[in-house]
C-alpha cells in the first residue's frame, strides 16, 4: 500500500443539502440512471422543471465532484462531474465526494473509487437482499491510501491515459454498430414494397412447455433454448442450456435447425423481442416463450433478426396486448429483394467478424488495466 490510509470523510468536504434554485424555471438533474457504469461517465443528465423536482434532488454539484451510487455498489456506478455539469443537482442516491484539493487530487480520487479494494469495501458494507445499498456515511468511512500530491497526480495521469485507450476501443465498437444500422437503412430504402413478416417466413411456432431440467443421464434429455439464453444484443448463449425429456414426436415438433430465427415473446420489457439466429449443429429445442421463425428460401435470417431486434420494432411489439405467432406474422416489414437481403447479411457477418476481434482486444485491455490499477495502488507503478 502507498502512503498513509485516510478515511474518505477526512479528505472530502461534506455536501450540504441544496435543491434546485427556485428562482429559475429549469435545472439539470442527475439520477442514478444518468451514469453509465461501464464508461464511468454521466451520459444522460435530464432537464427538469423546478416545480417538478423530486424530493431526492438535494445535492448541488461542482466540477470535479466524484459520484458513487449507494445502490447495488457491486456494479460500481461512479462518475466524475465534468465542468459542463457544474451546478447540476444530483439525487441523494449518490454519495458525492468533493475532494479537498490540498489533500487529495480529484482524478486520483476518481480512479480510487473504481478500484477493486474500494468496490470490495462498500459491497461488504451494503445491506438488503433484493436491492443491496450502502449509506453515504459508510462510503465515507472507507479508507484511501494517500501518497504525496505529485505522486497522486502521476498515478491518476497514467490511469487516465490507459483508460482513454479502452474508451477509444469502445467507441470503435460503437461505430461498428452504427455501420450495421446505416447498412440496414440503406437496405430498406432500396425496398420497392412492404409486406408482413409472413412474407419472410414459412412457419412460426411455439416451443415446448416441458419441465427442465431432465434427470442426469436421461437418454431423452434435449437442450432447451429459453429466453434467458438470448442476449440483449441478439447473440445466443448455449453454454448453460437446461434440458428437458422429449420423445421423438416432440423433438420433431420443437427442434430448431441452422438458420432458424428465435424470438422472445415474453411480456417483460427487458426481454420482449430479443431475437437471435440459431447457427449450430446442436440437437436442441425451443421453450414455449420462444417463437421459432423458419425463414423462406427467398429470405435472409439476418435481415429478419435485425429487423426484429430494432428498437422501433420492439416498441411496436410492446404495444400489443399479447405476442403470439399469429400476430407476429402480421407485423409490417419492408421487403427488399433477396439479393439485397443477402448482401446485407454478408455485411453483417463482416461487421461481426471485425467486432469480435475488437471485443477480444478490449477484453485484453480490461485485463491490463486491472493489473495497472493493482500496481498503481500498491506502490509498484
Amino acid at each position: 500500500m502507498i502512503g498513509v490510509r485516510h478515511r474518505l470523510a477526512d479528505v472530502t468536504e461534506l455536501i450540504e443539502s441544496s435543491g434546485p434554485d427556485t428562482s429559475g424555471h429549469e435545472f439539470v438533474f442527475i439520477d442514478l440512471g444518468s451514469v453509465d457504469p461501464r464508461s464511468k461517465r454521466v451520459v444522460a443528465p435530464r432537464r427538469m422543471i423546478v416545480a417538478s423536482a423530486p424530493a431526492r434532488a438535494r445535492q448541488r454539484l461542482r466540477s470535479g465532484d466524484v459520484l458513487v451510487s449507494t445502490l447495488r455498489p457491486h456494479l460500481n456506478c461512479v462518475a466524475s462531474v465534468p465542468p459542463v455539469l457544474d451546478g447540476a443537482i444530483a439525487t441523494t442516491g449518490f454519495s458525492v465526494l468533493r475532494p479537498r484539493p490540498a489533500i487529495v487530487d480529484e482524478r486520483y480520487l476518481f480512479r480510487w473509487v473504481q478500484g477493486p479494494e474500494f468496490i470490495a469495501d462498500i459491497t461488504r458494507l451494503a445491506s438488503g437482499a433484493s436491492v443491496p445499498a450502502v449509506s453515504d456515511a459508510l462510503v465515507r468511512a472507507t479508507g484511501i491510501p494517500l501518497p504525496p500530491l505529485p505522486e497522486q497526480r502521476r498515478i491518476a495521469r497514467v490511469l487516465d491515459e490507459a483508460d482513454q485507450i479502452r474508451h477509444d476501443r469502445r467507441e470503435a465498437i460503437g461505430l461498428l454498430d452504427e455501420l450495421a444500422r446505416s447498412s440496414y437503412l440503406d437496405l430498406v430504402e432500396s425496398a420497392s414494397r412492404s409486406g408482413t413478416v409472413h412474407d419472410l417466413v414459412e412457419s412460426a411456432a411455439y416451443g415446448t412447455s416441458a419441465r427442465t431440467n431432465a434427470p442426469p443421464g436421461d437418454t431423452n434429455a434435449v437442450p432447451i433454448i429459453r429466453v434467458s439464453d438470448i442476449t440483449g444484443d441478439g447473440e445466443l448463449d448455449v453454454t448453460h442450456l437446461n434440458t428437458a425429456e422429449l420423445d421423438a414426436r416432440e423433438l420433431a415438433k420443437y427442434s430448431v435447425q441452422d438458420g432458424d430465427v428465435l424470438f422472445s415473446r415474453t411480456a417483460s420489457a427487458e426481454s420482449v423481442s430479443k431475437t437471435t439466429i440459431f447457427r449450430d449443429d446442436l440437437v436442441a429445442a425451443h421453450a414455449a416463450q420462444v417463437v421459432r421463425l423458419r425463414p423462406r428460401h427467398t429470405a435472409s435470417a439476418e435481415y429478419l433478426a435485425f429487423f426484429l431486434n430494432r428498437a422501433h420494432t420492439k416498441e411496436s411489439l410492446r404495444a400489443l396486448a399479447t405476442i403470439n405467432p399469429t400476430n407476429l406474422l402480421l407485423v409490417s416489414v419492408p421487403l427488399p429483394s433477396f439479393d439485397a437481403q443477402d448482401l446485407f447479411a454478408q455485411q453483417l457477418r463482416d461487421i461481426a467478424s471485425v467486432k469480435a476481434n475488437e471485443l477480444a482486444q478490449l477484453a485484453r485491455l480490461d485485463e491490463l488495466y486491472a493489473a495497472l490499477q493493482n500496481r498503481a495502488f500498491s506502490g509498484r507503478l
